[in-house]
């Protein structure tokens, strides 16, 4: 799940203010409707907005509640200095450095005068959980994993596995796509020939740590004539870093939105 930054003129923010900060728990359509015809809108990746809400949370009015899926702050004029020092902090910047794309935009284009303007954090729509997708390996760098990797563990533990995947995709340096045959064949094939990689698949992630012997148990499993893209992917690019892997099953994904939504949201997945 992205997170749109919305910045409002400071006098429209105040005149809106109270219905903002009602509309942070409500329907997030009356609530992006109040903020999103304004000249600003920034998109934040998964991993730039939650590490933005993370340093931010004593200080600035937040609603992040990933059960009901809402990642929403807002920013009145009078705050705006703070959100403005956590985004050019030097610290911060070199360490964010790896996912920093839209918090990059972001912090650019944000006044560092409180009487100029406000902002307002709201989640994207949920047209990502209907879009086309795949049984997937998303191949991050050590650095990048590292950022996100408290993320990843929290989506891993409420078993939001569809989240796990959007996180990871969007982060990512690489995917390997799988059709459902070709990733049953992976799983066949990892528990015939090497029965070690098998629960690192079920686990979803294996981490940079464990890297060589992953990249090795895979490089059995992935004959060219069986899986292609898989075996080019290890030729290419399985010597430019010690990559952390994600793991997409589409199964777990349809296990989840079943659960969540009924049999009809989980067949979009099928």
């Amino acid at each position: 799940m992205r997170c749109h930054a919305y910045m409002l003129p400071a006098e429209v923010y105040r005149d809106l203010e109270v219905q903002i900060l009602d509309g942070l728990e409500g329907d997030r359509a009356r609530l992006a409707y109040l903020v999103e015809e304004h000249d600003v809108d920034v998109e934040l990746l998964s991993g730039e907005w939650r590490l933005l809400f993370r340093e931010t949370a004593d200080s600035l009015h937040q609603v992040w509640k990933p059960d009901r899926g809402l990642a929403r702050m807002a920013v009145a004029p009078e705050q705006v200095p703070r959100l403005v020092e956590v985004l050019r902090d030097p610290a911060r910047v070199a360490a964010w450095e790896p996912v920093r794309f839209g918090l990059a935009e972001l912090t650019d284009v944000v006044p560092d005068h409180p009487d100029l303007a406000g902002l307002v954090f709201v989640e994207e729509t949920e047209d990502w959980l209907w879009q086309e997708r795949a049984f997937e390996i998303f191949a991050l760098r050590r650095q990048v994993f590292e950022l996100v990797e408290p993320f990843i563990d929290d989506l891993l533990a409420t078993r939001n596995f569809a989240a796990l995947a959007r996180l990871a995709g969007d982060h990512a340096e690489g995917g390997i796509e799988f059709t459902r045959g070709r990733w049953k064949t992976l799983l066949d094939a990892a528990r015939e020939k090497t029965p070690e990689l098998l629960p690192v698949i079920e686990g979803l992630v294996a981490r940079p740590s464990d890297y060589t012997l992953v990249r090795e148990a895979l490089a059995l499993v992935a004959p060219a004539e069986a899986q292609p893209s898989l075996e080019a992917w290890l030729r290419v690019h399985a010597d430019a870093d010690d990559y952390a892997f994600v793991f997409r099953d589409l199964d777990r994904e349809e296990e989840q939105l079943a659960d969540e939504s009924g049999q009809a949201k989980a067949g979009v997945l099928g």
